[in-house]
């Protein structure tokens, strides 16, 4: 199989397994904000931000470790090895985090504090499963642990909020039990447990491992920066109710990162090993401009669409979150090209050049969000995050040229800022007469940009159809 069809499989697979939760949790947008105040919202959301925050100080990002080095694994000792020494430096990590929680948590006030902890815990064991799992070369496994997590957290969710009315406590138990059913069933059902033992433990190994992960660190925290810290700063600034109404834009920009993470998924693994083939320059230019032409198209169709379906979807004591969105879909672009150009630094493991390229625009975030947020209110926090994603995505465009000469198509990227500031236009008339009629324009364009693709795909389908 070639490469780009071997990747379109793992691509495949992984969405096929995760697509649909994602999508039922999109769809369940409206369960939430109807039973739920902008208060409850905002706050389950300022918890989930937190916990994503603590995440890499507390597994030192681990499972990233274990993905990494089962890629070079090819005897079952050294699989044993990996995932054994990485499990119990999280078991390790993990004793010190309850330890250092329970004392800290005499001190906290909030009904809601023990979910911060079990949520936190749960969810850095599930990770480091699943990305064992999918080291393993089990992609389908892998789909399918991630599909259990999401697909009990989503029933949960459902039978806590719109039948037992919990309000936010049933919103954060529901995260917690997903969690924990997808630990015991990647550990028990895909038998993790036989790649775990205290003989295996390779001290040499552990120390390579956290070489590797310890510098992602600084870059996932730049991340969460880049994501999230608007969230904090706009609870701080200007309430709770507000980072509700923030959650909610950032539901549509979330929906269409999910696409690209199957995406990304895959890439890391494939990418990271095509690297190294004489070609790479040629195959690294021509996956770049077809997935800145699926990704653009996607980012593009929502803007368009949007308008139309809007109130379907969100209660209208939300609708403010309406005119934040777009700018927060053309960060995501942003970091679509920031994600695949990522896979340079995992195939040289140089993880310390992935925090640099983060930290910086993390830090130009926080400075944008703080010098904005008093005059522009919620539009401070997309514009920063707009600004941060844009200005990792430059430099990160200069600096892998010191591994590989990509050519960048720009008559695309010409086309592409074209038809989005048309679009954005439309968008923000508000009118769904017009909103209608500009959408078939808009099909028109986003096939000619995606008609290279488009062209291999009706190859492939007659090829297998003469098969």
């Amino acid at each position: 199989m070639s490469r780009s069809g071997e990747l379109t499989k793992k691509t495949l697979i992984i969405t096929i397994g995760r697509v649909s939760t994602q999508f039922f949790t999109f769809l369940l947008l409206p369960l939430y904000t109807a039973f739920l105040s902008t208060e409850e919202y905002g706050t389950v959301d300022l918890i989930t931000t937190l916990v994503q925050l603590f995440i890499p100080a507390v597994s030192l990002m681990i499972d990233q470790s274990v993905f990494r080095f089962l890629l070079n694994c090819d005897d079952e000792d050294g699989r044993k090895k990996t995932i054994s020494s990485a499990f119990f430096i999280l078991a390790g990590l993990s004793g010190v985090t309850g330890a250092v929680y329970l004392l800290a948590a005499i001190f906290i006030s909030s009904p809601y504090k023990i979910w911060v902890v079990l949520i936190l815990l749960t969810t850095a064991f599930s990770n480091l499963f699943l990305q064992a799992v999918r080291g393993l070369n089990q992609t389908g496994d892998y789909a399918l642990g991630g599909f259990i997590c999401s697909a009990s957290t989503i029933a949960l969710n459902v039978l806590c909020i719109a039948f037992l009315k919990m309000g936010a406590v049933g919103m954060l138990m529901a995260t917690f039990a997903g969690n924990l059913i997808c630990c015991i069933f990647v550990f028990f059902k895909l038998k993790i447990y036989k790649y775990i033992s205290f003989s295996s433990i390779d001290k040499k190994l552990e120390i390579e491992e956290l070489k590797y992960s310890i510098p992602l660190v600084p870059n996932q925290l730049s991340l969460w920066v880049m994501n999230s810290s608007d969230r904090l700063i706009v609870t701080f600034i200007l309430g709770v109710a507000a980072n509700g109404i923030l959650a909610v834009s950032h539901k549509f920009p979330a929906i269409y990162m999910t696409f690209f993470n199957f995406f990304q998924l895959a890439w890391h693994e494939s990418g990271a090993i095509y690297y190294f083939d004489e070609d790479r320059d040629e195959f690294f230019s021509d996956m770049l401009e077809k997935v800145c032409s699926i990704f653009s198209s996607l980012c593009l169709g929502i803007i368009v669409v949007l308008p139309l379906v809007f109130r379907w979807f969100v209660n209208p004591a939300y609708h403010e979150a309406y005119y934040i969105i777009p700018i927060y879909l053309v960060a995501s672009l942003f970091n679509v090209v920031v994600g695949f150009l990522g896979v340079v630094y995992v195939a040289t493991k140089n993880t310390v050049e992935i925090a640099k390229t983060t930290i910086i625009a993390a830090i130009l975030n926080i400075i944008v969000n703080f010098a904005l947020i008093k005059f522009m209110g919620l539009y401070a926090a997309s514009i920063s995050t707009f600004v941060g994603h844009l200005v990792t995505m430059i430099y990160r465009m200069i600096d892998t040229k010191k591994y590989l000469k990509i050519k960048y198509n720009v008559k695309q990227y010409v086309l592409i800022s074209m038809t989005l500031a048309v679009c954005s236009v439309i968008y923000y008339m508000e009118n769904k007469v017009v909103s209608l009629l500009f959408l078939p324009a808009f099909i028109a364009v986003a096939l000619w940009i995606n008609r290279a693709l488009l062209k291999e795909v009706i190859a492939y389908g007659r090829k297998r159809i003469g098969k």
